[in-house]
């Protein structure tokens, strides 16, 4: 059985959910990541140990693993969204949605090599250390729905969507988590390890606490811009202590393949029936849709659930 483990990009706000979560539960769990964790900070509270260090140096990673002694390294670790500049999209602007970044705030290369390389190199330094398991942070949008550069909605081939749907992503924040899954396939295949790859779905901070208004909320109808087709959005969240519960199942888990994919849902955003809300907000996907339960969201986590037990706990329609 799993006893220590290693949680990448732990100072970050969802590592402090995980790695709190996990030492509850009994692990070992040490925190590296490029920063400290915050002096107040639930990590700092619970005392868990930290490394230093950055994913692009091999060394770093090396010093981590060697420091933690994981059996299971969870990586969190990335930089949540494109950094490259892209050109203004004058009238088809909002149509490309988040494409279009007019304020720089790191440089063009970053995402791409921190969430690809870094991923390597937490792979590499696994595989030379004798780490067979890592849980990988991935996202939703590898699919293609987030940041579309080319000014064309998401059309999806069928709903609700699952693990098994073709993956097209344009920007390289999408592009990049596409590929950390393949360097993942790739070390499984020539070394023999395992990766859980969780496709997260707008993650969001203890629903317990949130102000309401962002749930029970009514979909707007079909626009000019989106042409009645899907952009980004599909009102589905995950609470990041549902995060924790799927890490804590993936870690103990022994029966999965070598490399599985699973979207990570905790629930939808609105109360009217699913099927209903397409045919108004995505009138051409109305067919697609019919057969959806309830308030049952388009990208469906039924996986989870399947191979692993995986029941969310924390819907904001339970929050008081």
């Amino acid at each position: 059985m799993a006893k220590n483990i290693l949680v990448t990009g732990g100072s970050g706000r969802l590592g402090n959910y995980v790695c709190t979560y996990l030492k509850e539960q009994g692990y070992n769990v040490a925190s590296f990541d490029v920063v400290p964790p915050a002096p107040e900070s639930p990590n700092a509270k619970a005392g868990i140990p930290f490394v230093m260090g950055n994913l692009t140096n091999l060394g770093d990673c090396l010093r981590a693993i060697s420091f933690a002694q994981p059996d299971v390294i969870v990586h969190l670790a990335a930089i949540p969204h494109n950094t490259d500049l892209q050109p203004p999209f004058a009238k088809e602007y909002t149509r490309a949605m988040d494409g279009a970044r007019f304020n720089q705030r790191r440089t063009e290369w970053d995402t791409m090599e921190i969430n690809t390389m870094g991923t390597f190199y937490v792979m590499d330094a696994a595989r030379r250390l004798g780490v067979k398991k890592v849980i990988f942070a991935s996202s939703y949008f590898v699919l293609g729905i987030g940041f579309r550069l080319s000014g064309t909605s998401f059309q999806p081939q069928y709903l609700p969507i699952d693990e098994e749907h073709p993956l097209w992503p344009e920007d390289s924040y999408s592009l990049s988590k596409m590929l950390g899954e393949e360097i993942g396939k790739s070390f499984c295949r020539a070394y023999g390890m395992q990766m859980v790859a969780m496709r997260l779905l707008g993650v969001y901070y203890n629903t317990n606490a949130m102000n309401m208004h962002e749930f029970n909320i009514t979909v707007p109808d079909a626009t000019d811009v989106d042409k009645g087709y899907m952009i980004s959005n599909t009102f589905q969240y995950v609470d990041a202590r549902d995060i924790s519960i799927f890490v804590k199942l993936a870690i103990d888990d022994t029966k999965l393949g070598p490399f599985e994919a699973f979207y990570l849902s905790t629930d939808t955003k609105y109360t009217e029936p699913t099927k209903d809300i397409v045919a108004r907000r995505w009138p051409f996907l109305k067919e697609m849709a019919k057969d959806i339960p309830g308030t049952e969201g388009l990208i469906s986590a039924k996986k989870a659930e399947k191979l692993l037990g995986f029941k969310p706990q924390h819907s904001w329609r339970d929050a008081k």
